[in-house]
């Protein structure tokens, strides 16, 4: 479902606007704190118990567009598409940005078999968004098109996407591309053959997220108490404002341990902050100062 992609709206990219109706404004630690015991029990298939969060949420804060999406997403996990869309198209109201809700309006039709309209929706999301679109969240539209054209047994449109997918052949869409081809050509050790190489070459998440649109059509099947992949699409602002607090939260780590005089740790959480966001200033000065502590003046 809803790119690198964790929970649907990761806690630190929460948009919070104005006070809540019943007039008491909770907090965004309250507000955080919520949302993840509603996404806890979403993840654990429990989505009777992540509606009843969702709807403490919505008593305090109605105008969350995170909340608003995970709750698209519950109904859909329980086929409940046309609720899934109302919930869905707030969300996108509401944040007219947020990638997941829009990715997840496209997945509806998908998910009901209406491969024409899933993929027009898709292709929307790759026609107005082309300048915001990048890596994997492009790959993952692209290679959902792709389906719905194999699907359909389109296969001068399949082979068109496929020679582009090609031009780069070391990606997740190239492997998971031709898996579908041999799954829906009933060629399953060259389709297990293509999925075993993707998941030595990519990330155990990047995997699951190309994955779950067989499982979807059917062409896979899961074994039992395997849980569906959440799927978070960044935007490129999201992306750096979200690299941005991870390299805060480890340059504060590292001061911290560094006036604990644990010139290890500190070294270590400095050189995890400048790998997020290098070259700045203060990492860099830290760093240096670690160096000192540790008589490495070759290295300061």
């Amino acid at each position: 479902m809803t790119m690198t992609i964790q929970k649907f709206a990761a806690i630190s990219l929460l948009v919070f606007g104005t006070i809540a109706a019943n007039d008491v404004a909770p907090s965004n630690s309250e507000l955080e704190a919520m949302y993840d015991r509603a996404y806890r029990a979403f993840d654990a298939a429990n989505y009777v118990q992540a509606l009843k969060e969702l709807d403490a949420i919505d008593a305090r804060k109605p105008d969350l567009a995170a909340s608003q999406n995970l709750r698209g997403v519950v109904y859909m996990r329980q086929g409940l598409y046309d609720k899934a869309e109302a919930a869905l198209s707030e969300a996108r109201g509401l944040d007219p940005k947020f990638w997941n809700a829009r990715f997840n309006l496209a997945e509806i039709p998908f998910l009901k078999k209406d491969w024409a309209e899933a993929r027009k929706r898709f292709q929307e999301l790759l026609t107005n968004n082309a300048a915001e679109l990048q890596g994997e969240a492009t790959q993952l539209i692209q290679y959902k098109i792709l389906l719905t054209y194999l699907l359909e047994g389109n296969d001068t449109m399949v082979d068109s996407i496929l020679a582009k997918f090609e031009l780069s052949p070391d990606t997740p869409a190239v492997h998971y591309a031709n898996a579908a081809i041999s799954l829906q050509g009933q060629n399953i050790p060259d389709a297990k053959k293509w999925m075993a190489t993707a998941e030595k070459n990519f990330s155990p998440q990047l995997n699951k997220l190309f994955a779950e649109s067989l499982y979807e059509i059917g062409w896979l099947q899961k074994q039992l108490g395997q849980q569906r992949p959440a799927v978070q699409l960044l935007s490129p602002e999201e992306r750096a404002s979200k690299t941005k607090a991870v390299a805060k939260t480890q340059f504060e780590q590292a001061l911290q341990a560094y006036e604990q005089r644990d010139f290890d740790s500190a070294a270590k959480l400095a050189e995890q902050a400048d790998t997020a966001k290098p070259n700045q200033p203060q990492v860099l000065n830290l760093r240096g100062a670690i160096l000192l502590e540790q008589q490495k003046y070759d290295e300061a």
